[in-house]
Parts: C-alpha cells; sequence; structure tokens
C-alpha cells in the first residue's frame, strides 16, 4: 500500500475527492492549492507551498501533481525528498491510475495516462514479438519467405488488387505500396472471372516482383491465367477447384493454394455448408494423392444473411482437419454491408481468430472499404494479444476506437461567468470579401485538402495535408481580409481535414456526418 498525496486545485477539488473515496488499495489525502484551475500549479509553486504549511510530507511515498502542470516535477523530489510524479491529463482518468500496484512507472515529467498508454503499447508491441518469434517453433506453410502457422496467432493479411489488368503500371504499384504500408503480408491480385487475361497477369506479377520482396497471390480459377502466374513467380494460388486440377496440378508443388468448394455438376459453390465441406475433403484428397502440400482451405465466407452458417462451416471444417489451414475472405463481409469497415473488420477478426483462420483476405474495392488493410492489421493483432493474454479485447495498448470514445470528458471551465448566451441557428447574411473567395476541397488520391484562391491576387492553388497549413499560407499571403471568412474557412478547412484523415466525402458548406434516424 502506497501513501499518495495528491496536489490539486480548487476546481477539481470535488472530483478528486470522490474518486479518492472509491480507492482502498492505498492511502491517498489531497491537498487543494489556493487556485481555481489544477493546470495552474507548477513543481515550484509546489514546493514553496508544501514548504509553508504543516503537512508532514514526509509520511508520504508519492506526490502527484496534475498532469497538465508545466515543468518537471523532479524540483519536488531534489527539495522535499519525496517522489513526485505526474498524474493523468484528465481527473476522470485518476481513477484508473490509482489501481496501480507500482507507481515506479509513472513519470515527473509525462502524464500518467501517456506513460501508462506508452507502456500498454510497449508491453503489446512485445507481445506481438515473441509470437512472431514463437512462429518458428511451430508448424507452418511457407508463402514465399512468408511464415504461415497452421493456427494462428498470429494471422496474416492479404489484400487483392482486384481488375488488376484496368490499372495502369504506376496505379498498380501505388496501391501495392499503400497496402503494404496498411500492414498487408501479401498482395493478392484479381483479373476477371471468365475472360482469361494471362498476359497481364505474367506483366503484372513481374512488376510488383520488381518493386516489392511480398508474397504474391493469384486470385483466378482460370488454367491458362493460373499456370502463367506461377511462371511469372506467383507464390499462391487462390481459387483451386475439381475443374481445374487436372489442368494445373504439375505447376502447384512449389506454391501454396487456397481451395474452393466448387461444384463440378452446377458450377456454383453450393448453399448446404455440409455440401460444401463434403467437396473441399474431397478437393484436398486429390491433390494430396497427386503430391501437393502447401494446401489452405477456404469455406468461403458468406455475406450478410448467411454469414453464420459459413463461420460455422469454417468452424466445423477445422474442428474435423486441424492440420489444414484456413483462408477466409473477410471482404465478402465488409464490402456487402452499409456499415462502417471498421467495425465490421475489427467483430470479423474476433471470429476468424476463434475459429483458427490462417489468411484474411480484404478488398478496398469500395470507397467504404477504403482503409481496410489497416483496419484488419490492428483488429488481429488485438485479436492476437486478447488470444494470448486469455482477455478480453480491451486494454490491449492498441484499439480501433476512431470515431467515438470509451470514456466522456466534461471539462470545467473553472470560470464565473458574467452572462450566459443561447445561441441560435439562424442562418446570417455576410457580405462576400472584397479580396477573394475560396473553394475547396479534397484530393484523396494525392492525400491533401486543396484551396483554390479566386479573387483581386489571382487564382491561386493552395494544397495542404492540414487545416493549419493551409491557414498558415492564406494569412501569410494576405488572402482574406475580413472576420467572418476567417471564421468561415476555418470552419470548412477542420471538416476538410477530418474528410482527408477518415477517407470520407467533402462537399463545401454540407455536413460532414449525418445523423442517423431510423424509420419511423
Amino acid at each position: 500500500m502506497a501513501r499518495i498525496l495528491i496536489v490539486t486545485g480548487k476546481v477539481a477539488e470535488p472530483m478528486i475527492r470522490d474518486i479518492v473515496k472509491r480507492v482502498d488499495k492505498h492511502r491517498v489525502d489531497v491537498f487543494v492549492a489556493p487556485v481555481p484551475i489544477a493546470a495552474f500549479i507548477t513543481p515550484e509553486y509546489v514546493v514553496s507551498i508544501l514548504s509553508n504549511s504543516n503537512i508532514d510530507v514526509k509520511s508520504y511515498d508519492i506526490i502527484m501533481l496534475p498532469g497538465l502542470c508545466k515543468g518537471s516535477a523532479r524540483i519536488i523530489e531534489e527539495k522535499l525528498g519525496v517522489k513526485a510524479v505526474k498524474g493523468p491529463t484528465n481527473a476522470y482518468d485518476l481513477l484508473e491510475v490509482l489501481k496501480l500496484d507500482d507507481f515506479s512507472l509513472l513519470s515527473p515529467d509525462e502524464p500518467a495516462d501517456n506513460v501508462m498508454g506508452n507502456v500498454l503499447r510497449s508491453l503489446a508491441k512485445s507481445l506481438l514479438s515473441d509470437v512472431e518469434r514463437e512462429v518458428c517453433k511451430r508448424e507452418c506453410i511457407y508463402i514465399g519467405k512468408l511464415k504461415v502457422p497452421i493456427t494462428p496467432p498470429p494471422m496474416r493479411i492479404a489484400t487483392e488488387v482486384c481488375e488488376a489488368h484496368i490499372y495502369r503500371d504506376e496505379d498498380i504499384i501505388k496501391k501495392v505500396e499503400q497496402y503494404i504500408d496498411s500492414g498487408a503480408d501479401i498482395i493478392s491480385i484479381g483479373f476477371e472471372a471468365l475472360e482469361p487475361h494471362p498476359d497481364h497477369v505474367e506483366r503484372i506479377i513481374k512488376l510488383i516482383r520488381k518493386c516489392y520482396d511480398i508474397p504474391i497471390a493469384i486470385d483466378t480459377s482460370i488454367p491458362s491465367e493460373i499456370i502463367r502466374g506461377i511462371e511469372a513467380g506467383a507464390d499462391m494460388v487462390i481459387n483451386i477447384t475439381l475443374q481445374n486440377i487436372e489442368e494445373v496440378y504439375k505447376y502447384l508443388r512449389d506454391v501454396a493454394i487456397v481451395v474452393i468448394p466448387f461444384d463440378t455438376e452446377t458450377k456454383t459453390i453450393p448453399m448446404s455448408i455440409d455440401r460444401r465441406i463434403e467437396i473441399l475433403e474431397k478437393t484436398i484428397d486429390v491433390l494430396k494423392q497427386k503430391g501437393i502440400e502447401k494446401i489452405f482451405a477456404d469455406i468461403v465466407l458468406d455475406p450478410p444473411g448467411s454469414t453464420l452458417a459459413s463461420l460455422i462451416g469454417f468452424y466445423e471444417f477445422k474442428r474435423r482437419h486441424p492440420d489444414i489451414p484456413l483462408f477466409m475472405g473477410i471482404g465478402n463481409v465488409t464490402e456487402l454491408i452499409d456499415a462502417d469497415s471498421i467495425g465490421v473488420n475489427a467483430i470479423m477478426a474476433m471470429f476468424a481468430q476463434e475459429i483458427g483462420a490462417s489468411i484474411l483476405l480484404t478488398v478496398e474495392k469500395s470507397p467504404k472499404a477504403r482503409g481496410s488493410t489497416l483496419e484488419l492489421k490492428i483488429a488481429t493483432q488485438m485479436a492476437t494479444i486478447s488470444y494470448v493474454k486469455k482477455s478480453l479485447p480491451k486494454n490491449l495498448g492498441i484499439d480501433l476506437l476512431v470515431v467515438k470514445d470509451k470514456r466522456r470528458y466534461d471539462i470545467d471551465f473553472g470560470e464565473e461567468v458574467d452572462e450566459t448566451i443561447l445561441a441560435t441557428n439562424e442562418d446570417m447574411q455576410y457580405s462576400l470579401d472584397p479580396l477573394g473567395i475560396f473553394k475547396i476541397r479534397v484530393n484523396h488520391d494525392e492525400g491533401v485538402i486543396e484551396a483554390l484562391y479566386i479573387g483581386r491576387k489571382g487564382k491561386i492553388l493552395i494544397k495542404g495535408r492540414t487545416a493549419k497549413a493551409i491557414r498558415n499560407e492564406i494569412l501569410s499571403r494576405g488572402l482574406i481580409s475580413q472576420l467572418s471568412h476567417a471564421f468561415y474557412l476555418g470552419m470548412e478547412l477542420a471538416k476538410a481535414e477530418e474528410a482527408l484523415r477518415l477517407g470520407k466525402n467533402y462537399i463545401q458548406e454540407f455536413p460532414l456526418f449525418k445523423k442517423l434516424e431510423y424509420i419511423k
């Protein structure tokens, strides 16, 4: 049990005392400095005020300052002989800090929540590194140089360049680079389902191989594309079926393959999950008889409406064949539901870990699914940490909370006001700025905000990655002359920056987010 003295201001006192009442792990006292806002307290001030108080500071193990106080708390330890640290930035997080057994990780220079967040992230990084090292000791399949465990963790991410044959070389490379930067372990290239493009397959594989040392998969069931792709250096073939085995099996011995349950009689993927498992088992038997060993099974994840049945199929197949790794196309769900992909990817990764899927395939074809590679990478890391720690996927040092927060902070101004004015939503008319106007848009391809000035000084296009950068250019060039115009630009540029960050559409003078409403 530690003896802790918390130093705070008058405004935060009630909240701090309420939190301290709930702490039974340590002996905690509160010293209220005669200042309204805790952030105004400085370490030097604490030394002075405690030195002139009747408090026996030596009876405490720790003096905890507000997280936002300026300067280093080291001076307190030097002058008073008691360890001093900074508490959290927001008082709402104090209870979590006071639950600690060991306060040695807290810092005299950084707020406690920053330190704890960094510690959690560091522990998460260390755990993920340990998992990767352990992969070498477990049964794996190599896809190129990539080790893929028969059963996760870790799961590997494959991201597909859909309809690769329609893109210019530079666009393909740009996509591949983006996917790799987002955490893709494998790059898959897809083409038309019925029209063969063997020349494009060869060209694109060689193009990617020339630029990046990453496993390449081809997503095709067309024999001519499979053969040409393997000859060009593909490491994996997705969509091996009973229909194409005889034409391609001689080329498959050194590559990884994904088997799908294609029914040669009906020329479809059966609706029946039992039938899918039956076809997969038969296909795998045929492949093994021909000496093919690097086999992944894909039950085929169904879109919302029948997703659960197919997940049960994956689970049942893995139960029967624990020695055969699973391949799961998460994009079948994320692309086929009008919901933000970040939550969909999060929950699907958790299901995939429970089931034991080794590779998750994602696509970023539609705007609503852009960023799925990064989302899925983070989700699989969360699933891995949660699995290893045998904990819920919470407080792991990494998360997928982007639009919402775990806690709500109510900020107290700490000031007495002379008057409260209720602002209305009434439209007010302002005259146009005589210096000129701005047209604003978001260029997602280049990753920039664009502000086009049209006015007395000509036509000037300003590009920047943040609202602040563009604001600085506008002010330094003297392109506005009215306060109302400055407020307007600040509002629009802030919206544009968030649209760029979130991958959303931005339309000048329109809301960035819509209000959710159910049909009444």
